[in-house]
């Protein structure tokens, strides 16, 4: 479970990404601003949810 919400957050992070930086050329810098500040949640949500997963196979592996 814990590695598909990092799988999606991975890709919001890496949509998002591409998204600000195609508003940020066609548009201007300040309209992609909020679409990089969702980006960035994402990655640290990523980030987040990765490292549990870390540490449950390692207790797992223990377990076993």
């Amino acid at each position: 479970m814990l590695r598909i919400l990092e799988i999606s957050w991975l890709s919001v992070f890496i949509f998002g990404i591409a998204f600000a930086a195609f508003k940020a050329l066609t548009e201007s810098f300040s309209s992609a601003v909020y679409v990089l500040f969702v980006s960035f949640i994402a990655l640290v949500l990523y980030l987040i949810r990765r490292k549990q997963r870390i540490l449950m196979d390692r207790q797992n592996n223990q377990k076993s």
